[in-house]
């Protein structure tokens, strides 16, 4: 959708890319082809000659010769993917044409603002943009008059999520906005090598002083950029082509050759975001699909939309360790020999009534395996297909290493199981469903984990599903032991190998726990161990059959196992915590909310410093003041020389209103870690909550979610879930080592969104929380020394203070239960002057330093997910053996 069309410029180069891409959808341009006193008026000619134009593009492109707020009637409300502001371009004109506009965008609308960086002729449009750029994710193409791109909508399309992360996203030019730059001036013929774009960043940048430390600084955190700006070249070659036809085109067919040649340089930007922001489904009209997610039926919750991975990608993982495995034949062949005199692995599998084809490709999968030393053990559970049976018989027949047991009556999962355990002769004991399929090289991962940690007595590994057709899909790759995550859903399930004498010490699988049978079991296991006998294999090893009536292919294909795992969770608790536990259903099905108790409400000192901004501060703490449930608490606001008198005045006017408040001066230069530790030592409660000036709290439970973690004696931190103003995630958890030091988990979903597997809406350890909002004991704060205000004064001192309590034995949790806005940076600023950039690549160096993050392996993520991204995209192929 085009405002403002003219000649048609920029909007038959979006339409040239519709047919050259053969998109399935609608190109609709408004004007009154009038003109105005921007534009001056128009001849009738200029119509004339955009209805010629049209005529290309009848099959797909509307002319609605009508005013913006009349074509609006025509227009079905969240329908417009692609909106291009470009009538008059006074400031309170393009406010209006935009906002006007705002309730027919979709919840993944890209909105384009032309002449951006036009500052005569009283336009305003650059001073729109600097307000709505700073309230949305946005980049800016500076070169010609300017291109702003917005993405005002709850989704951003996966195909444009690097481009942000690449730009400064301001009137500064980042790598986005450099790359389209020499697009757009003809230089692709120079950008063919990493060394090349380098230096023309350097010839580019000659006249600021400060570029050279902003690009090392971007250079530090993205590791991959030779890669990303590779594909981007890649892409604007294939449309030079197209590209070059289209601007012959323009010239000779308009009447004003000079104003296409200006117009060129938007079309390379046009012409791309037309593309790659194609609808996701097939669109009739203007009547465009209102949302970009999309419910998984395996699971019941809505999948990832921003970075998600296509179709393809996983199939081109699975091609890739498939050549990694035959490139390292020789290493596999010695791995297997080494391992001759390896523990025998009892596979385990009760059976009833299966499909016989997928019986066999389950027998058929344990038979391949690479690791020789293995029995499977099968019991039967009365199955009344007889083709079952003999199926069974004749694997025996054909394989000492099977044995089957037939039971006499139907005794369901759990007996079937103990059935098959007790004829078990093997070290360790390896479930497996009778549909499903073990990979070849499973058991001999678990063996060499085995010989590698003679402790362990629990191992799991990643798993995927496989259609009916032998597709493999859907991924898990999953954390290191995450015992928070494991009181929200089973996410250990497949491939689970147990220690054989630990699952007949508390007595093989209970009856009457059917569906969360292996909850369950590993529920009672673990309370019997410590946490470092369970280990973890980053490798999918397990493929999950998504057969009709299976668990993998619907939820509610077993609707008591939500009971059953429900109570197996409580009972474990009550045995564990020697009480009852309270145990809510979760947010989706087989998700649980463990509603851990607080006897009393030990006195929390919730500390805020600050330097006026009276308008956030105001609201943060009167927001804590009204909206906070729990009762016994203080606020602590230490003033950081604030010198506007009417933040003095209401400092004296709320500590008299409300005893719960004081303020203490504090006139050091700013050091966040500094002003915090003095702060703790003035605090009078037992918990210490440190908190930004610009929070604002959502739920009235946030501080009780939060204490009744913090005070479990092995908690460390707990953070919270952070929200910007327009609902989508600034914090969900840290993950070490994202941009060679930290980044945020999710950054950008939906606030509503539950997010990789659910992690958005279940509680959690992270390695990290941001202490924009973190809760912990004051004891635990001053014996890790507190915040780092030597090294690091204003970045990552959260991350190493989160690190420094994960280092001595305790575990840090995010919640998703306590629930808060976060204007971010919005009373510090931006790092944008040479001195801030310095001081953050020398923390950001510290942080590599003291903690190695660039070669961190966080153990609440996983070595097969990118830590380039923040969407939990898929990492460069894992699996070859040198790498283990």
């Amino acid at each position: 959708m085009t405002l403002g069309t003219h000649w048609g410029y920029s909007y038959f180069a979006m339409c040239e890319a519709v047919h050259q891409a053969a998109l399935p959808t609608q190109c609709i341009a408004v004007d009154t082809w009038v003109g105005d006193v921007h534009a001056g008026q128009y001849s009738e000619e200029v119509f004339q000659a955009v209805r010629d134009e049209n005529k290309k593009y009848s099959s797909f492109s509307t002319l609605l010769r009508k005013t913006f707020d009349a074509a609006r009637e025509d227009i079905e409300d969240g329908s417009i993917d692609l909106l291009h502001v470009d009538g008059r371009h006074f400031y309170d004109d393009v406010k209006e044409d935009y906002e006007g506009w705002i309730p027919k965008l979709s919840d993944r609308a890209v909105v384009i603002f032309h002449d951006t960086m036009v500052f005569d002729r009283d336009f305003g449009v650059h001073q729109y943009w600097l307000e709505v750029s700073a309230a949305h994710p946005s980049f800016n193409f500076t070169h010609g008059h300017g291109l702003g791109v917005l993405f005002p909508g709850k989704v951003i399309p996966s195909e444009l999520f690097d481009l942000i992360k690449l730009s400064k996203a301001d009137n500064g030019m980042g790598i986005t906005e450099e790359f389209f730059q020499l697009a757009g001036s003809g230089a692709s013929e120079r950008m063919r090598s990493q060394s090349a774009i380098t230096d023309l960043r350097q010839e580019l940048s000659s006249e600021r002083a400060q570029r050279a430390a902003e690009i090392a600084m971007l250079t530090a955190q993205t590791e991959q950029r030779a890669a990303e700006i590779a594909m981007l070249t890649a892409q604007t070659e294939q449309r030079a082509a197209e590209i070059a036809h289209l601007n012959n085109e323009l010239l000779r067919t308009r009447t004003r050759p000079m104003r296409a040649a200006q117009k060129l340089l938007q079309f390379h930007a046009l012409t791309f975001l037309a593309k790659i922001s194609a609808p996701i489904s097939q669109r009739r009209g203007a009547r465009f699909a209102k949302s970009a997610m999309k419910r998984d039926p395996a699971r019941h919750i809505v999948t990832r939309s921003i970075g998600e991975p296509n179709k393809t990608d996983y199939e081109n993982v699975l091609h890739c360790w498939s050549i990694q495995r035959a490139a390292e034949l020789d290493l596999h062949t010695q791995l297997v020999e080494s391992l001759k005199d390896g523990p025998l692995i009892s596979v385990v599998v009760p059976v009833y009534n299966p499909d016989p084809a997928l019986l066999r490709e389950m027998i058929e999968s344990v038979l391949a395996q690479s690791y020789p030393n293995w029995e499977l053990c099968v019991a039967d559970d009365c199955s009344t297909n007889k083709q079952v049976v003999e199926i069974l018989k004749n694997y025996v027949e054909k394989d000492n290493r099977i044995h089957v047991v037939f039971r006499r009556e139907n005794g369901h999962i759990s007996q079937a199981t103990n059935s098959a355990i007790d004829i078990v002769r093997g070290q360790f004991i390896a479930l497996l469903d009778h549909d499903d399929l073990l990979d070849p090289d499973a058991l001999l991962w678990v063996a060499k984990t085995i010989r590698e940690k003679p402790s362990t007595r629990i191992i799991y590994t990643d798993e995927d599903k496989v259609r009916e057709n032998g597709s493999r899909y859907d991924p898990y790759f999953k954390p290191d032991w995450n015992r928070e995550l494991l009181y929200g859903n089973n996410y250990v399930s497949h491939l689970g190998v147990y220690h054989t004498k630990l699952v007949r010490d508390v007595g093989g699988l209970r009856v009457g726990f059917e569906g969360a049978q292996d909850y369950d079991l590993l529920l009672r296991c673990i309370e019997q161990i410590d946490d470092t006998q369970i280990v973890h294999i980053p490798k999918v090893l397990y493929s999950w059959r998504a057969s009709p009536g299976s668990t993998a292919a619907s939820n509610a294909a077993k609707p008591y196992a939500m009971t059953a795992g429900r109570n197996a969770l409580a009972e474990h608790l009550a045995r564990t915590q020697g009480r009852p536990v309270s145990v809510e259903p979760g947010p989706f099905p087989f998700s649980y909310r463990v509603l851990w108790p607080l006897e009393n409400e030990p006195l929390v000192s919730i500390v805020i410093p600050t330097r006026d901004q009276l308008k956030l501060l105001q609201t943060s703490v009167q927001s804590i003041l009204d909206r906070t449930n729990y009762s016994n608490f203080e606020i602590l606001i230490i003033d950081n020389n604030s010198v506007e008198t009417a933040t003095l005045s209401w400092f004296a006017e709320i500590t008299v209103a409300d005893k719960r408040v004081r303020v203490l001066r504090d006139e050091r230069p700013f050091n966040y870690s500094a002003l915090n530790n003095a702060a703790v030592q003035e605090a009078r409660g037992d918990i210490v909550a440190l908190v930004n000036n610009d929070v604002e709290v959502i739920v009235d439970d946030w501080l009780r979610e939060m204490v009744s973690l913090a005070v479990r004696p092995d908690v460390g931190c707990v953070g919270a879930k952070l929200l910007f103003p327009d609902g989508r995630i600034q914090h969900a958890g840290v993950v070490i080592g994202m941009g060679g030091v930290a980044g945020h988990a999710h950054l950008f979903y939906p606030g509503e969104h539950p997010g990789y597997f659910g992690r958005l809406v279940l509680r959690q350890q992270f390695t990290a929380v941001t202490a924009a909002c973190l809760v912990v004991r004051r004891s635990l704060y001053e014996e890790v020394g507190g915040l780092n205000e030597k090294d690091l004064s204003v970045a990552f001192n959260d991350v190493d203070f989160c690190l420094k309590v994960h280092e001595a034995g305790y575990r840090n949790i995010w919640t998703p239960w306590a629930q808060l806005y976060h204007h971010e940076s919005a009373s510090r600023g931006s790092e944008d002057t040479p001195e801030k950039i310095a001081r953050f690549a020398g923390e950001a160096d510290y942080m590599r330093s003291r903690w190695s993050t660039d070669q961190y392996a966080d153990p609440a993520y996983n070595i097969n997910l990118s830590l380039d991204c923040q969407d939990f995209s898929f990492a460069p192929p894992h699996w070859h053996l040198r790498n283990v």
